[in-house]
């Protein structure tokens, strides 16, 4: 009887244990679900200006969350972002406009300000901060009449002289791809044991300067960009050769407000028992 007693009371402090250990540890989860927001852009034309002109973003995104602390995130966001001279009235006299679709792959880590588990009662808000790099895909358009002009085919600004180094090549208005650093803040919280919500604000730093079609000086005049009568190059037809059209010392920006909707998936944390009831 004794013998019986004591395996009772050994498993209970097992279970125990198992219970406590699961429960304080909280296991790796996986959370996966869309996001959606508004996007926009900070450049030549809109140097200045957050969330001005700002477009419909969407997209959806895989978390690995590692521990109470940090987690890992790819993230994919299709956006748009365009600006107009005559809207943000910056250069008005310049007449420029662009509308630019962004197809964005990023890989960030994000860092709880609190401890947070989705499902956990306790750990269920946190602010957080992250920080990454992303590569995108985009392809710059002007508005004429309503309708979508293609750029990158397009010479509106004078080439760029002298023999210029591999690197600087990359960021070419006739390369497609760009790399940026999105970096931002957030809020996550817990709406059940298995779904959790976030807002957050990104901003990101590219290497291009040509998200808005803006950035050298013009070229001469019969160099110019025509779209039937409109000039793509000088819509305003007051700007002589090698006067300058954009502030080639600063590349382009763009960022996203936006919330995002997940469900968390459990992992197998390898450790024999994992009791939680979370």
């Amino acid at each position: 009887m004794n013998r019986k007693i004591h395996f009772l009371l050994i498993l209970c402090c097992l279970a125990f244990v198992c219970q406590a250990k699961a429960q304080f540890n909280d296991p790796k989860t996986l959370e996966i679900g869309p996001h959606v927001g508004a996007s926009y852009y900070i450049g030549d034309i809109n140097p200045a200006k957050h969330f001005w002109q700002s477009s419909l973003q969407y997209g959806g995104l895989v978390r690995l969350n590692w521990d109470n602390r940090w987690t890992f995130r790819f993230d994919y966001s299709r956006a748009t972002v365009q600006a107009s001279d005559e809207v943000v009235k910056w250069r008005p006299e310049r007449a420029l406009n662009f509308k630019t679709r962004i197809n964005d792959f990023s890989l960030v880590a994000e860092f709880n300000f609190v401890e947070y588990y989705t499902g956990n009662p306790k750990k269920n808000m946190s602010p957080y901060i992250f920080g990454g790099i992303s590569v995108f895909q985009y392809t710059p358009y002007a508005v004429v009449g309503g309708e979508l002009v293609p750029l990158r085919d397009k010479l509106t600004e004078a080439p760029l002289e002298g023999d210029a180094k591999w690197y600087e090549k990359l960021t070419y208005k006739d390369i497609p791809v760009g790399l940026s650093i999105p970096f931002g803040v957030g809020l996550k919280f817990a709406l059940s044991r298995h779904m959790a919500g976030t807002v957050e604000w990104r901003l990101q730093k590219t290497f291009i300067d040509y998200l808005d079609d803006v950035k050298g000086v013009y070229p001469a005049a019969d160099k110019h960009a025509l779209y039937g009568d409109y000039d793509l190059t000088d819509p305003s037809e007051s700007y002589k050769p090698g006067q300058q059209r954009g502030n080639a010392s600063f590349n382009d920006w763009f960022g996203m407000a936006r919330v995002s909707l997940t469900w968390k998936f459990n992992l197998p944390d390898g450790r024999g028992c994992n009791l939680s009831k979370f």
